[in-house]
C-alpha cells in the first residue's frame, strides 16, 4: 500500500499560547503481562523530548512543561530481560499536553484509554470519534497486507485491490474531517483536523486556504494556524506549472549545492530520510528510473530530513540503497529549510522539474514516476 510518513503523524506541535504549560499526567491501565514502561514523546523548542515511567500495578505519572499545548504520544514496551525474547510490540496513544492535569484511564490497554482533562483533549476526543470508523477500516485492510505471504503482496491483482480499498477509506475520512472543520471552527483542534484532510502535498490548495480563512481569527492567529499559513503558501508556490523555488543545501562533504546548477535538465527533487520506512521502501523504484533515464537528460537531487547528530545514518542509507545521485541535508529534521520552503508535511514526496526549473509533476510513486519520465523523454 502506498505509505507516506506525515509531519502531524510525527508530533506536529498544534500551539495556542506562548508562556510554558505546566503539566501533569496520571494513569491507570491494565498491566500488562510483560515488565514494561510507559514513554512519553512530545516537541520543545523544536527539539524531540523523550520521558519515561515506571508502569507500577498499571498506574504511571509524568509532569513537565511545554512551551505550547501540543501533541503528545504515549508508548508502552517491555523491558527487554538478558537471554530472554520478548515480543517486539507496543502500544500507542495520542492526547494533549496542555496546561493542568490529564487522566489516562483504560481498563484494558493504553490504545483504549479515555483522555480526560482540558478543552484540547475533549474536543480532540471530538475529533477521534469522528474518525473512528475509517481509522477501524484501516486496521482491517493493514491486516489483510500484514497476514499475506510474500508472494501475494509481489501481485499486482493484490497490490491494486488493497490500493483501491484504501483510497475508498480515505474518501470516507477525508468526509469526516472537512465535517469536523466545518462544525468546530473556533477549536484549536480544527487545525489538526484541516491538517489531516489536506494531507501532505494537496491539489486542492484553494479549496484548503478558504477552509483555513473560515476558522475563528485566534485559531488563525495561534502559533499552529501561523505554522499551517505558511504550509499552505508554500503549497502555492509549488502547484504544477509553477517555478520551482530556488534553494541552496550542502552535500554530505559540506559544499553548496544549488537547483539552479540543475538547469538544463529533467530533475527530481526528492524528500526523504534514512528513518522513514515508506521513503526507504520507495528508493529501489526511483533508482530504478535513475538508472533507466539517467543518460536521457535526467537526474534525480535528494534532500534528506534527516535529525541533528545522525549524519551518519544518513550516510548509511545512501549507501546501502544505492542512491548515486547529489543529496543535501540540514539535518534539521522536519525544520529542513527546503521541506519548509515547498510545503513538505509528509515524506516522501518529490517534484519533477523541466530543464527550465518549472514543475511539471509531483508525489510521483512506483510506477508512475517511470511512466512520467517515459512521457517527457522520450
Amino acid at each position: 500500500m502506498k505509505q507516506t510518513l506525515t509531519l502531524a503523524g510525527m508530533l506536529l506541535p498544534l500551539s495556542m499560547l506562548a508562556q510554558d504549560i505546566p503539566f501533569q499526567i496520571k494513569g491507570q491501565i491494565q498491566a500488562p503481562e510483560e515488565a514494561s514502561r510507559v514513554y512519553l514523546y512530545y516537541r520543545k523548542d523544536a527539539k524531540n523530548v523523550t520521558d519515561s515511567s515506571d508502569l507500577t500495578g498499571g498506574a504511571f505519572q509524568f509532569s513537565g512543561a511545554v512551551g505550547n499545548a501540543q501533541r503528545g504520544t504515549l508508548v508502552i514496551r517491555p523491558i527487554p530481560v538478558p537471554g530472554k525474547a520478548i515480543a517486539m510490540k507496543q502500544e500507542m496513544l495520542n492526547f494533549y499536553l496542555e496546561k493542568g492535569n490529564i487522566t489516562v484511564k483504560s481498563a484494558a490497554g493504553l490504545g483504549e484509554a479515555k483522555v480526560s482533562g482540558g478543552q484540547y483533549n475533549t474536543d480532540f476526543n471530538k475529533y477521534l470519534a469522528a474518525t473512528k470508523d475509517a481509522k477501524g477500516k484501516y486496521e482491517v485492510v493493514n491486516k489483510e497486507w500484514s497476514s499475506a505471504s510474500e508472494e501475494t503482496r509481489k501481485s499486482e491483482a493484490f497490490q491494486k485491490s488493497l490500493n483501491e480499498k484504501y483510497d475508498a477509506i480515505r474518501k470516507e475520512e477525508k468526509a469526516a474531517q472537512l465535517a469536523f472543520v466545518k462544525a468546530n471552527g473556533k477549536s484549536p483542534i480544527a487545525i489538526d483536523a484541516l491538517q489531516q484532510y489536506a494531507g501532505s502535498l494537496p491539489d486542492n490548495v484553494g479549496e484548503i486556504e478558504g477552509l483555513f480563512k473560515s476558522l475563528a481569527p485566534a485559531v488563525q492567529s495561534s502559533a499552529s494556524g501561523e505554522a499551517f499559513a505558511k504550509s499552505i503558501d508554500g503549497w502555492k508556490k509549488t502547484a504544477i506549472g509553477a517555478q520551482a523555488p530556488e534553494f541552496t543545501q550542502n552535500d554530505p562533504e559540506g559544499k553548496p549545492v544549488k537547483l539552479a546548477d540543475f538547469r538544463g535538465k529533467f530533475t527530481l527533487i526528492d524528500f526523504w530520510a534514512s528513518w522513514c520506512g515508506p521513503c526507504r521502501a520507495e528508493n529501489p523504484h526511483v533508482v530504478k528510473a535513475y538508472e533507466k533515464y539517467k543518460d536521457k537528460n535526467f537526474t534525480v537531487l535528494g534532500v534528506s530530513l534527516d535529525q541533528p547528530n545522525a549524519k551518519d545514518k544518513w550516510l548509511k542509507a545512501i549507501a546501502d540503497d544505492n542512491l548515486t545521485w547529489t543529496q543535501v541535508s540540514d539535518l534539521k529534521f522536519w525544520d529542513n529549510e527546503v521541506a519548509r520552503l515547498y510545503g513538505i508535511r509528509g515524506i516522501p514526496q518529490n517534484f519533477l522539474v523541466d530543464p527550465q526549473g518549472k514543475i511539471i509533476a509531483k508525489n510521483l510513486r512506483g510506477e508512475a514516476l517511470e511512466k512520467k519520465l517515459a512521457e517527457v523523454l522520450n
